[in-house]
């Protein structure tokens, strides 16, 4: 890089708000509620947690690891933080390479600050990179604090497809209808158009329109290639 761009550099670098110590004070602890790490899937270990961590919870940034989050959930909630998690590690097993991208899932639970009480954090959790075996490898987790209460919703736990703009069932993460959902599992039994036809009493023109339909949904050229994606497991 040429002498002059790296003192532009310099000089960007140098006016973010960031570098202000007058900036930097202004903001108050009352205002943070919210933090985020990122959770290594692969070594099971979290690489980064911002600094924010402290001002919500007490804690100091460096004490977060996967050890020490399960000490401080709620012993109530621990159940339900991993069942959670299994949920989405099943959802996102039968995801291929980019499609990690495109989802979101998120839930709720409490945990314990360092003055004793219990704060509700809504955790967020995304894709931040995939190997090249199609391997979620890290996750951008964020938290944010919420009002307090006692129980949890049983909606609680969602997936949100990013690209659909809309929460998801995780077991039907492309969306189909009922009817879809039929006619899919009778293509994945090898019957043809025809014959789905007769089975369910409708006509084959509905039936190939369905058929359209179920492609779109799930940006699929064929069955074929739709079967692979709901069997994909790495």
């Amino acid at each position: 890089m040429k002498e002059i761009d790296v003192k532009k550099w310099d000089k960007l670098v140098k006016s973010q708000k960031s570098q202000s110590e007058i900036d930097n004070q202004i903001q108050i602890p009352e205002q943070i509620h919210s933090y985020f790490f990122i959770f290594d899937c692969f070594q099971n270990t979290i690489l980064f947690t911002n600094s924010a961590f402290e001002t919500v919870t007490g804690y100091k940034f460096d004490e977060l690891n996967l050890e020490f989050l399960l000490k401080i959930i709620h012993p109530d909630d621990l159940d339900y933080f991993l069942e959670s998690e299994e949920r989405f590690l099943n959802f996102t097993n039968k995801l291929s390479f980019n499609e990690h991208f495109k989802y979101t899932h998120s839930y709720t639970y409490r945990i314990k600050t360092k003055s004793g009480d219990y704060i509700r954090v809504f955790q967020e959790c995304q894709a931040l990179e995939v190997n090249n075996s199609g391997h979620l490898t890290k996750t951008l987790v964020n938290h944010k604090k919420i009002e307090y209460t006692e129980n949890v919703s049983v909606t609680d736990f969602k997936i949100y497809d990013k690209s659909q703009n809309s929460y998801i069932d995780a077991e039907n993460r492309y969306n189909l209808t009922k009817r879809e959902l039929e006619i899919l599992n009778l293509i994945k039994n090898g019957m043809n158009s025809q014959q789905i036809s007769d089975e369910l009493t409708i006509s084959k023109n509905t039936i190939l329109t369905h058929r359209k339909n179920i492609l779109n949904k799930s940006n699929s050229s064929s069955f074929i290639e739709l079967i692979k994606k709901l069997s994909y497991v790495h």
